[in-house]
């Protein structure tokens, strides 16, 4: 498998950014009327929830959040029900900004941030898990789902 040349928040940050200049460059997609594009809020909320609690997990288990050699197998909190509530508090963030901004084209970030996650990341973390935790990730893999 190929070596992970960035991290994952790098693409996160990316997207959010593109959010953003898609709307002002692109203003009249508007698809939802204001103020019911603050509705995004719903979802921004607890996005940023998942992913300070989920980072405040892995903190609170000593094992580190980026490609460096994991230390502990967290599978406690929110972790019981998304072996990925990083990635999914992302995606949840972006929709909820882009509802927010008030543009169809700025969807393209939550859909390109999940593909990147889903294709790219997830698979080589899956193989680094099942490298140091063996049968006990398998197990966790069974009972809990990549993303809900």
């Amino acid at each position: 498998m190929k070596k992970i040349v960035s991290v994952p928040p790098n693409y996160f940050y990316l997207c959010a950014i593109l959010s953003i200049v898609l709307r002002i460059v692109f203003p009249e997609f508007k698809i939802i009327p204001s103020p019911y594009n603050m509705t995004g809020l719903m979802l921004i909320v607890p996005g940023f929830y998942l992913i300070i609690d989920s980072w405040y997990l892995f903190k609170k288990h000593n094992t580190p959040e980026s490609f460096e050699p994991t230390t502990s197998l967290v599978k406690d909190g929110i972790y019981k029900y998304s072996r990925n509530p990083m990635y999914l508090g992302g995606v949840a963030f972006l929709i909820g900004l882009s509802v927010s901004l008030n543009n169809l084209l700025s969807f393209i970030s939550p859909f390109v941030f999940s593909l990147f996650m889903n294709y790219m990341f997830i698979p080589y973390e899956e193989q680094e898990l099942t490298k140091t935790f063996g049968d006990n990730y398998h197990d966790y893999m069974k009972k809990v789902r990549r993303w809900i």
